[in-house]
């Protein structure tokens, strides 16, 4: 997963996928994606999540630094970790808003 994550986000314009919405934009879902389907799947370990996902954004970048003819920019980071971190916060409110309405569900059946 993580492997997919830097080939979509990070290699070489060449070996990502082409769309037609901006970089950014791309970076952005990408890393939302992530953090929802991980947050979803592990609900209670959301904070080792978010903690690793922002980890795995700044290691993404210092790693480019360090390949030819590739670059990290502190932009690129913000992108990502926000993306992720809305990914998470919105995979919180989705689980809250179905287990609140399950919750008057249950209740109003009684």
């Amino acid at each position: 997963m993580i492997l997919g994550l830097f080939i979509v986000t990070d290699t070489s314009l060449a070996f990502r996928p082409h769309t037609l919405i901006s970089p950014n934009i791309d970076r952005f879902a990408a890393l939302f994606v992530v953090g929802a389907v991980f947050s979803l799947a592990y609900p209670k370990h959301v904070l080792p999540i978010l903690l690793t996902l922002l980890a795995v954004v700044v290691g993404f970048e210092l790693l480019q630094r360090l390949l030819a003819g590739r670059h990290g920019y502190v932009k690129d980071m913000f992108v990502k970790g926000i993306g992720a971190s809305a990914g998470v916060f919105a995979a919180v409110a989705l689980r809250r808003a179905f287990s609140a309405m399950s919750g008057r569900t249950d209740q109003g059946n009684s």
